[in-house]
Protein backbone atom coordinates (compact mmCIF):
# COMPACT_ATOMS: atom_id res chain seq x y z
CA UNK A 1 0.00 0.00 0.00
CA UNK A 2 0.93 3.58 -0.66
CA UNK A 3 -0.37 5.90 2.74
CA UNK A 4 -0.58 9.43 1.89
CA UNK A 5 0.19 8.57 -1.72
CA UNK A 6 -2.45 9.50 -4.45
CA UNK A 7 -4.16 6.21 -6.30
CA UNK A 8 -4.45 5.80 -9.68
CA UNK A 9 -8.37 5.07 -8.69
CA UNK A 10 -9.11 8.73 -7.37
CA UNK A 11 -11.27 10.96 -10.15
CA UNK A 12 -9.22 13.81 -10.90
CA UNK A 13 -11.87 16.47 -11.99
CA UNK A 14 -11.67 18.19 -15.16
CA UNK A 15 -11.61 21.67 -15.96
CA UNK A 16 -13.10 22.98 -19.27
CA UNK A 17 -12.33 27.09 -20.14
CA UNK A 18 -12.85 28.94 -23.16
CA UNK A 19 -10.66 32.15 -24.13
CA UNK A 20 -11.26 34.77 -26.14
CA UNK A 21 -8.36 36.86 -26.71
CA UNK A 22 -8.02 40.64 -28.44
CA UNK A 23 -5.32 42.67 -29.84
CA UNK A 24 -2.76 41.91 -32.18
CA UNK A 25 -3.22 38.73 -32.43
CA UNK A 26 -3.47 37.64 -35.70
CA UNK A 27 -0.73 36.93 -37.92
CA UNK A 28 2.01 36.82 -35.85
CA UNK A 29 2.58 33.70 -34.86
CA UNK A 30 -0.24 33.49 -31.37
CA UNK A 31 -2.04 29.99 -32.63
CA UNK A 32 1.38 28.07 -32.84
CA UNK A 33 2.77 29.68 -29.77
CA UNK A 34 -0.70 28.52 -27.62
CA UNK A 35 -0.41 25.12 -29.30
CA UNK A 36 3.23 24.68 -28.55
CA UNK A 37 2.17 24.79 -25.11
CA UNK A 38 -0.87 23.37 -24.71
CA UNK A 39 1.39 20.09 -26.21
CA UNK A 40 3.62 20.54 -23.31
CA UNK A 41 0.95 19.92 -20.82
CA UNK A 42 -0.71 17.39 -22.98
CA UNK A 43 -3.95 19.69 -22.87
CA UNK A 44 -7.11 18.65 -25.07
CA UNK A 45 -8.97 21.65 -27.50
CA UNK A 46 -7.98 24.21 -30.19
CA UNK A 47 -7.12 27.43 -30.92
CA UNK A 48 -8.51 29.45 -33.91
CA UNK A 49 -8.32 32.62 -35.29
CA UNK A 50 -12.39 34.69 -35.21
CA UNK A 51 -13.32 36.65 -38.31
CA UNK A 52 -13.28 39.34 -35.67
CA UNK A 53 -9.66 39.81 -35.55
CA UNK A 54 -9.88 37.91 -31.99
CA UNK A 55 -8.41 34.34 -31.34
CA UNK A 56 -10.48 31.90 -29.45
CA UNK A 57 -8.94 28.94 -27.39
CA UNK A 58 -11.04 25.98 -25.69
CA UNK A 59 -8.88 23.76 -23.15
CA UNK A 60 -9.59 20.98 -20.98
CA UNK A 61 -7.12 19.53 -18.62
CA UNK A 62 -6.43 18.76 -14.35
CA UNK A 63 -6.92 22.71 -12.97
CA UNK A 64 -3.74 22.94 -11.57
CA UNK A 65 -2.77 22.62 -15.75
CA UNK A 66 -5.13 25.19 -17.14
CA UNK A 67 -3.65 27.29 -14.77
CA UNK A 68 -0.05 26.76 -15.47
CA UNK A 69 -1.24 26.90 -19.14
CA UNK A 70 -2.92 30.53 -18.39
CA UNK A 71 0.52 32.09 -16.86
CA UNK A 72 2.41 31.26 -20.29
CA UNK A 73 -0.19 31.49 -23.26
CA UNK A 74 -0.95 34.92 -22.16
CA UNK A 75 2.42 36.47 -22.47
CA UNK A 76 3.55 36.57 -26.01
CA UNK A 77 5.06 39.69 -27.21
CA UNK A 78 7.09 38.72 -30.21
CA UNK A 79 7.48 41.06 -33.09
CA UNK A 80 3.85 43.15 -33.41
CA UNK A 81 1.72 40.79 -31.33
CA UNK A 82 -0.18 42.45 -28.13
CA UNK A 83 -2.99 40.76 -26.36
CA UNK A 84 -5.12 43.80 -24.58
CA UNK A 85 -7.82 41.92 -23.03
CA UNK A 86 -8.75 38.20 -22.23
CA UNK A 87 -12.16 36.68 -21.75
CA UNK A 88 -12.64 34.10 -19.66
CA UNK A 89 -15.08 31.65 -18.86
CA UNK A 90 -14.84 28.12 -16.89
CA UNK A 91 -17.22 25.00 -17.11
CA UNK A 92 -19.76 26.74 -19.44
CA UNK A 93 -22.72 24.85 -20.28
CA UNK A 94 -21.72 25.45 -24.18
CA UNK A 95 -18.43 23.92 -23.51
CA UNK A 96 -19.98 20.56 -23.16
CA UNK A 97 -20.12 20.12 -27.05
CA UNK A 98 -16.79 20.10 -27.84
CA UNK A 99 -14.76 16.29 -27.63
CA UNK A 100 -11.16 16.85 -28.45
CA UNK A 101 -8.51 13.70 -27.60
CA UNK A 102 -5.55 16.44 -28.81
CA UNK A 103 -4.65 19.95 -29.04
CA UNK A 104 -5.25 21.51 -32.85
CA UNK A 105 -4.87 24.54 -34.33
CA UNK A 106 -8.33 25.05 -36.20
CA UNK A 107 -8.84 26.78 -39.53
Amino acid sequence: SNPGGRTSFSRVPILKAHYIVSGIVQGVGYRAFVYGIASKYGIKGFVRNLPDGTVEIFVEAQPEIVAAFEKEAFQYDRGEAEIQHIEKSYNEKELDKYHYDRFVIEH
